[in-house]
């Protein structure tokens, strides 16, 4: 089931403030998605960088990554980095400049442009499809992208087990915090 089909099930149980509601997190679910694609693109130039310059040791290796993950470069600029360092197919390409678009609209321009359908049902609707649909794309693309620079991440050691153990440490290391600022309020 796609994100649109969950989220208008989640919006029909809704009351009118509800419904707001989710709409805009569900903008906030877009922007993150963006987000996630972004840091794709910048995991993409980064290993990149550290297999075509013959990076040799751990120093080198985090300089490289600080000044991709640093970089004040827009999304776009990610992207004709991305497509100078890896031969994607002509029409992930298009899909890449076409993604950008409809995420900079989301970010610079959506609420200023569609903020008259916040006020029906029905363009509630037509915005959380809208959000949804850049979601499902953004994953897609995500996804495909993986691909490219799959093998770079392996000789990295950075595993799907790896990314696993990374994010339980991470996890707990939240859940410690939160525990520590608790006991401290107490």
């Amino acid at each position: 089931m796609k994100q649109y089909d969950n989220a208008i099930l989640e919006y029909e149980l809704e009351d009118d403030e509800g419904k707001q509601k989710l709409v805009l997190a569900h903008f906030g679910n877009a922007v993150y998605s963006s987000q996630c694609l972004e840091e794709t693109f910048s995991i993409m130039l980064w290993t990149d960088r550290i297999f075509k310059k013959k990076i040799k040791t751990k120093k080198e290796v985090n300089t490289i990554i600080e000044s991709v993950e640093n970089s004040k470069k827009t999304m776009g600029n990610f992207i004709n980095e991305i497509k100078q360092s890896y031969n994607l197919p002509e029409p992930l390409e298009k899909e890449l400049e076409i993604i950008l678009e409809r995420r900079n609209y989301l970010v610079h321009k959506f609420f200023k442009l569609e903020i008259d359908k916040m006020y029906s049902d029905y363009g509630r609707k037509e915005i959380i499809k809208y959000f949804c649909n850049f979601i499902d794309d953004s994953k897609d693309i995500d996804k495909r992208l993986y691909g490219y620079y799959k093998n770079y991440l392996d000789r990295l050691g950075v595993t799907e087990e790896r990314i696993e153990e990374l994010m339980i440490e991470l996890e707990k290391q939240e859940l410690e915090r939160e525990k520590t600022a608790v006991n401290s309020k107490s």
